[in-house]
């Protein structure tokens, strides 16, 4: 769900011949070509105002004891779009076969793009969507009744807050489709209640719920010590889980297709409306506490967070993509993507970012074959399970290898907001002949 479509754009030879001219001049180079970083850190690790776009999030695998967890906390900006915001949380408890996620989208009022994240880089660094210190931050129907003929009225009443506004919006069969919070208040220590009342119809019912994400570091450099902390009420079960993670980069930054920098075709403007600027930090040393069902749990991990700003594709071209990232036990990690449509079974070009241990980053040319169908039961939307990539030493810096990234267990869609698989996984394979294992991570637009 990241900016990845982008790139995407950019790897399309209809979209951008450069980028194939590129490719083919990297198979005919005797060592990788000199790029220029388009990333400074630590100033670009901060918001950038003017950028339509923006997103950090962090994914990963995390262990408790015995216990494997997967998770993603994501925040995201669209400034360019008349300041519109959300959230994507999740987490996988591994052992027990068990999803638990909730999207939650942030408008004018509740969301404001001047302020979300910090964007001077003498000051502490902090992305923020939604306030843990007030608990009404979505509303999310239960009920959505029948027979209306107009969007009823939303009174929001109780739970000591106050100045909170919000509207329905009905489905074509006369029910309540879902809630716009336009104005969060303040001050609700407890939930609200909701009530919907007018419209001419019946039986539609909704329920206040609290949902955050927050990242801040109080040092000269916000890789370190970075404080991630969340809360997501799942959207099936109202479970809630609570994240207070602490994460410090080992390591250079890890630019993607070398320079974290790609020109976005048909867009016109600025450089940061013009331009994707992608970086990783794949080398996270994570530490904190999960609490699920009650229990806080102590968990540690070396996780990923991505930051991507600027262009994200030209109005009306949405790219559907599938993406893999890997954290290979021998210290080299690796992004993989493809643009072409998956068929089970059949190879299609692709392009992998690889960083061995404290060295630049690169990009070679792959192919992936996506296996393992499996189609939601929510969506029914069908994404692939299992991506074997293939790596060919055509040149000699190139790798010679072969990864299978395999998903932890089937369910880990985020079925709103168009639907996009985000999984944890693991890879198994081999790299330069010699076996290779580690955490994984598995990405899909819903096709």
């Amino acid at each position: 769900m990241p900016l990845r479509s982008a790139l995407g754009l950019a790897a399309q030879s209809s979209v951008l011949p450069g980028l194939e001219k590129a490719l083919a001049g990297l198979k005919s180079s005797a060592s990788p070509p000199a790029t220029k970083p388009g990333i400074q850190l630590p100033a670009d690790h901060y918001a950038h105002p003017g950028a339509p776009t923006e997103w950090w999030w962090n994914i990963g695998t995390l262990t408790s004891g015995a216990r494997t967890f997967g998770f993603e906390i994501n925040a995201v900006s669209y400034a360019g779009q008349g300041g519109f915001a959300f959230t994507q949380i999740m987490l996988t408890d591994v052992d027990n076969d068990r999803h638990l996620q909730r999207t939650t989208n942030y408008l004018a009022g509740v969301f404001n793009c001047e302020d979300w994240a910090q964007h001077d880089p003498t000051k502490p660094w902090f992305v923020a969507l939604g306030d843990p210190a007030n608990f009404l931050s979505t509303i999310t129907v239960t009920n959505a009744g029948s027979n209306y003929t107009s969007p009823p009225t939303v009174v929001i009443s109780g739970g000591g807050g106050s100045k909170a506004v919000a509207t329905a919006n009905l489905d074509t069969h006369g029910g309540v489709a879902s809630i716009d919070l336009w104005n969060a208040g303040s001050g609700y220590t407890s939930a609200p209640t909701i009530t919907l009342g007018g419209g001419g119809g019946s039986a539609a019912a909704a329920i206040a719920l609290q949902s955050y994400a927050t990242m801040n570091s109080s040092g000269s450099d916000p890789t370190q010590n970075m404080s991630v902390k969340a809360l997501l009420v799942d959207a099936a079960t109202q479970a809630p889980v609570l994240f207070d993670l602490t994460l410090s980069q080992k390591g250079p930054p890890f630019l993607v297709l070398g320079s974290g920098m790609v020109p976005v075709p048909k867009t016109c403007g600025t450089a940061l409306q013009t331009n994707n600027f992608y970086y990783s930090l794949t080398q996270l040393q994570a530490s904190g506490t999960i609490t699920l069902d009650g229990q806080k749990l102590p968990v540690t991990g070396v996780t990923w967070m991505d930051h991507e700003y600027g262009a994200f594709a030209a109005a009306g071209k949405p790219v559907k993509w599938i993406l893999q990232d890997m954290q290979l036990d021998n210290g080299v990690c690796v992004s993989n993507f493809s643009l072409d449509e998956p068929v089970e079974g059949q190879p299609t070009t692709s392009i992998a970012t690889l960083q061995y241990p404290g060295k630049p980053t690169i990009w070679v040319s792959t192919t992936t074959t996506p296996g393992k169908p499996w189609t939601s039961p929510i969506t029914h939307k069908t994404y692939f399970l299992e991506l074997v990539v293939a790596m060919k030493k055509t040149v000699p810096w190139w790798p010679d290898a072969t990864l299978t990234v395999t998903s932890s267990i089937a369910s880990q869609e985020f079925p709103a907001a168009g639907a996009i698989y985000e999984g944890v996984a693991v890879v198994r394979g081999t790299f330069n002949g010699q076996q290779v294992t580690g955490p994984a991570w598995n990405e899909q637009t819903a096709r």
